[in-house]
């Protein structure tokens, strides 16, 4: 006999599981509406509680049919509700949040249709949001454009009615009574039929909250059970009220999962995909936490007033421009010796400077001790650093967000990709909520467009810097051929957006390293006679140290060099490998690794000649100080290698290098021509390698003079402010 909706309520019984978390006030609230609205109806509520503080201990004194475990810790949505749903034996369970209010005529409407209808595994209700307005709680499943088009989106909000987003979000096309087969439904409310739950199996425990549901219903309809979505049973859905903290942890899990359930149903033919997917959702995580964070802070600074000391225009009242310098870490070499003397010296009449910084990698070296005299220009973000890491990504953003807040800079100067991305994704939002704009300015060091990932990715990282770049000022290359590359080979910005602008150091001590010749040499166990060829820096493939290697032993056994010794300076993650790889050549007893050595002075008195036989450079600071203290430079034709060795004075036919005005040029990857090239500068007359290496240290003197670098700079950022239309 069919049963009419509210005789079923005297007929079945219904187990709901509930996890909760910092919300029990609202669960109370709950909990009164389900005893209100139950009548006859049989049931019993089992809470997990994932909150250690929230007093859940007052709910068992009210609500007699609610059996409360408490957790330790915070498990997570999936694994909450599963340990629910191993207590119930009830042909039926509603799955519900705590911040829910269940409307008259939720169970018997919902039961009704879940008996008149065996082959459906999971039945959502409509869910209103707490002014009556209708949640897109029934969607098809996500597919990529579900990140521009899902419930939330700016272009879902723009065009509402728009052919994409009515597929994403099935309730659009709803006519508010009609029941409808959907692909999922929001797991906010959800009433399981136990029979299906046992076939179907528990929720994937991997999610640790959102996409759970997708998931679940997902498995439902490939195990033949339907999922419904039924518009005439209702419950109201608060939302919204939960702390800032809460609501940026809720965004991180959002796109943690909605990757992990993108991975999870990948066919292998569309591996390739999750590289540029995995981008993609850290990039709309950052924007999502960037408006839910200004949004903030701009009603919170409209409340505050201007700040002390600050005029309409935000200059201080002591007219002095600031400049906030942002640099993923500080691990030795180039970028963080230029940052160093920018963050130092930079006119104090003018300037106020601070530098934020983040962590190195454990096998990096650290040139932290350089700004140990200028901790109160100072500020460490532990979450910014080069790998990538979601988490870290979105901290590290976040806490840029608020310097920004806090300093109120005219400008953004920004060194190395990592920092370069965070700090103006962070400024760009800035300036979306302000009236007055942070001007924006980029250093290329180098750039990971060539020889570090493959293709796909590294068209991406074009792409990013290309949307970054059209809203940055001005963008440095810190050589003439770097320059030229940005702007016509990886066509990043137009030339006139792009200053060629050279580092700039204190070149002093390798002037004068000549000084502490023979202790270098002394502490590898070495004459003070014995010719030593030395690479310095990271050990890592990009610097392609096995080409060196290649190099020395071809010296030593090809040509009969073996009076020679070779010397590795630096570390990194290739160490082990390179050191293995000498022993395989059978050349272990001329080369030293040394690691990172602090005082390179030394290194460079004693050097016979400097290589680097990199395959991607911006602008190696080894052959500079090498340069300016003597020692010839032998180097592949990377980046800006030819800015520093000039133009060609003639090619060497069939040796595989070319002299140059200031050293030796050979092509990447040819360890013949590169031994080749080595073994000419060694066995060379003494005045021509004196020549060589008087032209060489007179250009470097005379180009990266700390001076010449501190003049540009202030010119630069006083033109910004002065004239930001230029």
């Amino acid at each position: 006999m069919m049963l009419f909706p509210l005789d079923i309520l005297k007929k079945t019984a219904i187990d709901v599981v509930i996890v909760n978390y910092k919300s029990t006030d609202l669960l109370i609230q709950c909990l009164d509406s389900i005893q209100a609205v139950a009548g006859d109806l049989r049931y019993q509520v089992f809470v997990e509680d994932n909150s250690e503080d929230d007093d859940i201990d007052r709910i068992a004194a009210k609500f007699s049919a609610v059996s409360i475990e408490k957790n330790t810790r915070n498990i997570g949505f999936a694994k909450g509700v599963n340990k629910g749903l191993a207590l119930c034996t009830a042909p039926y369970v509603l799955v519900l949040n705590p911040d829910t209010v269940v409307h008259p005529g939720f169970f018997e409407t919902m039961l009704h249709y879940m008996e008149r209808h065996p082959d459906v595994g999971i039945l959502g209700p409509r869910i209103l949001d707490h002014d009556g307005s209708v949640q897109g709680s029934a969607r098809g499943f996500p597919t990529l454009l579900t990140a521009f088009f899902g419930r939330r989106s700016v272009f879902s909000r723009l065009f509402p009615n728009n052919r994409i987003t009515r597929d994403n979000v099935r309730t659009i096309a709803c006519d508010g009574h009609t029941p409808m087969e959907v692909d999922w439904v929001s797991g906010a409310c959800m009433v399981v039929r136990l029979s299906a739950f046992k076939t179907v199996g528990y929720l994937d425990e991997r999610f640790f909250m959102y996409w759970e549901d997708t998931d679940w219903c997902r498995r439902m309809w490939s195990n033949g059970w339907k999922v419904v979505y039924l518009p005439s049973a209702s419950i109201t859905h608060f939302v919204g009220g939960s702390s800032e903290r809460k609501v940026f942890n809720s965004v991180l899990a959002f796109h943690q999962s909605s990757y992990k359930l993108f991975a999870k149903y990948l066919s292998p033919s569309q591996v390739f995909l999750k590289p540029p997917v995995f981008v993609g959702v850290i990039i709309r995580c950052l924007c999502v936490c960037a408006f839910q964070a200004l949004s903030r802070g701009s009603l919170h600074l409209k409340g505050k007033g201007k700040a002390p000391g600050s005029k309409r225009d935000g200059r201080l009242q002591d007219g002095k421009i600031r400049i906030v310098r942002f640099i993923a870490r500080l691990n030795i070499g180039g970028p963080a010796i230029h940052v160093h003397l920018l963050t130092r010296d930079l006119d104090r009449a003018r300037f106020v400077t601070t530098l934020i910084t983040g962590k190195i990698s454990r096998q990096e070296g650290d040139m932290g001790y350089l700004f140990v005299d200028l901790p109160e220009k100072m500020v460490f973000i532990p979450e910014l650093q080069r790998e990538i890491s979601p988490l870290m990504d979105v901290l590290a953003f976040r806490s840029v967000l608020k310097i920004l807040h806090l300093k109120k800079p005219h400008i953004v100067d920004t060194h190395t990709a990592k920092a370069g991305t965070t700090a103006r994704l962070a400024a760009i939002f800035y300036n979306l909520f302000n009236r007055r704009k942070i001007r924006m300015v980029h250093t290329f060091h180098g750039h990971v467009f060539e020889g570090y990932f493959n293709r796909v990715l590294s068209g991406l990282y074009v792409w990013i810097e290309r949307l970054l770049a059209l809203r940055t000022d001005v963008i440095i290359a810190i050589s003439p051929s770097q320059k030229n590359d940005l702007a016509y080979k990886f066509r990043i910005a137009p030339a006139e957006k792009i200053k060629s602008i050279p580092l700039g150091f204190d070149l002093t001590p390798f002037l004068q390293s000549g000084e502490r010749k023979g202790r270098f040499k002394r502490g590898l166990g070495f004459s003070e006679d014995t010719a030593l060829v030395g690479i310095i820096g990271r050990l890592v493939p990009i610097k392609n140290h096995r080409l060196f290697l290649e190099a020395a032993n071809r010296s030593i056994k090809e040509k009969g060099m073996d009076h020679l010794r070779f010397a590795v300076i630096g570390d990194g993650e290739m160490r082990m490998g390179l050191e293995t790889y000498c022993r395989e050549l059978g050349i272990s007893p001329y080369v030293r690794f040394t690691g990172w050595l602090r005082d390179l002075t030394e290194v460079y008195a004693d050097l016979d000649v400097l290589a680097l036989t990199s395959d991607n450079e911006g602008t190696p600071v080894s052959m500079i100080e090498a340069m300016a203290a003597s020692v010839p430079v032998i180097a592949t034709d990377a980046g800006g290698v030819v800015d520093l060795l000039g133009n060609p004075v003639r090619s060497i036919p069939n040796r595989g290098f070319t002299l140059c005005e200031r050293g030796v040029l050979c092509a990447k990857g040819d360890s013949r021509g590169f031994s080749n090239g080595l073994t000419y500068l060694l066995q060379n007359e003494d005045n021509e390698r004196e020549a060589l290496a008087r032209a060489a240290r007179s250009f470097v003197t005379r180009r990266f003079s700390e001076e010449r670098l501190l003049r540009d700079m202030e010119e630069l950022y006083q033109g910004l402010v002065e004239h930001p239309s230029h």
